[in-house]
């Protein structure tokens, strides 16, 4: 039997593939249309599923689109009415698919299930007991309260792209220290339940926004998480990519899967059994991985695509569609003359000086470099650097003094990083996605020469 998942209608449409009962393909829809945050899934990725599995016996949809019809108008938006869609779906609820992805996909077989988004159908967090793979809601928040709608809301008064640069407005939240007086005007709102759905009206400085979102949001974070009595915590839902607040998640042992936003729960709404939790999900270029050629051109370079193997799910590039880079801070193909490499690699990508940039480690370095930290194979997790990073690596510190992680164990990374360790010394690479601002991470082999095209940076 085929079944599919999907998520569409919104944003972040994904597909996933089940042949009997076994995950065989996930993917972003952005991937195949070259939309980023594409809400459609396009023609072309269910072709290609169609081509490769047949046609579907059943299709799961990650929500009640009557359901959340009732909150639209609600909120005073457009009806759905009838999802358009090349066949009949079978309707889930969407904090249940993000609550089943991530607890089928984690390693706990009892835990916690903590969801938090902007808004699902009515909810906007919920918090599941999950025991032996019975789901329990404990706890949630309705519309309009809502951390994430919040957050997106700042975003928007910053002046970037509400459910898509989140990510920007974490990162510019170290750049600036906020005044009082105008941090005590936005937590006024938030303490007087305004709805956020309609944005805010505030005419701060975009450094000093950020600052303050992120302060309020980490502050009803810790309250969230505090009131959990459990040691196994699951966190999905797309707040679950604030990689600056996941930091307070160290007194759990704590699982987020790969793709934690509302493109996972194409798996979440299908999903009935424990599966691995694998990123490697997408899209194949097959080949053997060029570990050799990849370290021969950082070494004469100091920066590398690579496309190949099964493109990842989710929003992280783990290293099969990634733009590698040299994080010496004096390399020696240079003759020991300092690089600015961010500034370098920002430069590449078209991106603000101030976004930070992430190092791939063997998980079992991780402690030589990084302060205590949860663990952090999906990028979903930040440490404190040690000094040896702030004297040798500045590129892959942020600006607060930590690092998004990508925890390597399994091959070819691990030997890619090894063996990049014996011929230089240096024990991480900077670990970025390769794409260019404003587009999706590369897919196949003529996204790959069209990166390769636009910035000059030889892909393998």
């Amino acid at each position: 039997m085929i079944k599919w998942g999907t998520t569409f209608g919104s944003h972040d449409g994904a597909l996933a593939v089940f042949q009997d009962d076994e995950l065989v393909f996930a993917s972003d829809a952005e991937r195949w249309s070259r939309k980023k945050n594409d809400s459609v899934i396009p023609d072309n990725l269910i072709k290609y599923a169609e081509d490769n599995w047949g046609e579907p016996d059943e299709v799961y949809f990650y929500e009640d689109y009557k359901l959340k019809d009732e909150r639209r108008k609600f909120a005073g938006q457009t009806p759905l009415h009838e999802i358009d869609f090349k066949y009949r779906l079978i309707q889930s609820n969407h904090h249940l698919s993000h609550a089943r992805y991530g607890y089928w996909t984690s390693p706990f077989i009892d835990c916690t299930v903590l969801v938090v988004d902007a808004i699902g159908e009515w909810d906007t967090l919920t918090q599941w007991k999950v025991i032996d793979g019975n789901f329990t809601k404990q706890k949630s928040w309705r519309y309009p309260k809502s951390i994430g709608l919040f957050y997106s809301a700042m975003t928007q008064a910053a002046g970037w792209k509400p459910n898509e640069e989140e990510y920007i407005l974490m990162g510019a939240s170290a750049v600036k220290k906020h005044k009082i007086e105008n941090y005590n005007i936005v937590k006024e709102l938030w303490v007087n339940d305004v709805n956020f759905h309609t944005g805010i009206n505030i005419n701060f400085d975009k450094f000093e926004i950020a600052s303050i979102a992120q302060e309020i949001y980490e502050e009803e974070f810790k309250k969230i998480i505090n009131e959990i009595e459990d040691d196994n915590l699951v966190f999905v839902g797309g707040c679950a990519l604030n990689v600056s607040a996941n930091r307070f998640l160290t007194k759990f042992n704590t699982f987020i899967p790969c793709n934690p936003g509302d493109g996972g729960s194409a798996i979440g709404c299908v999903i009935n059994k424990k599966i691995p939790a694998n990123a490697y999900l997408g899209y194949e270029i097959p080949g053997k991985y060029p570990i050799s050629e990849i370290i021969k051109e950082l070494k004469e370079n100091g920066v590398v695509g690579v496309a190949n193997g099964k493109a990842e799910f989710g929003p992280r590039a783990l290293g099969n569609r990634s733009l590698l880079a040299d994080p010496w801070k004096y390399p020696k193909r240079t003759g020991h003359v300092e690089i600015d490499v961010k500034k370098m690699v920002n430069e590449i990508k078209g991106r603000e000086e101030f976004r930070p940039f992430a190092p791939m480690i063997l998980k079992e370095n991780v402690n030589r470099f990084f302060r205590e930290g949860i663990s952090s194979p999906f990028m979903n997790g930040v440490r404190e650097a040690c000094h040896e990073i702030h004297d040798h690596y500045p590129s892959i510190m942020h600006i607060d003094g930590t690092s998004r992680i990508q925890e390597v164990t399994e091959e070819p990374h691990r030997t890619l990083l090894e063996e990049w360790e014996k011929e230089t010394g240096c024990p991480l690479l900077l670990n970025t996605s390769l794409n260019v601002k404003g587009e999706p991470i590369v897919n196949k082999p003529e996204d790959s020469k069209n990166f390769q095209n636009k910035t000059g940076i030889k892909v393998l």
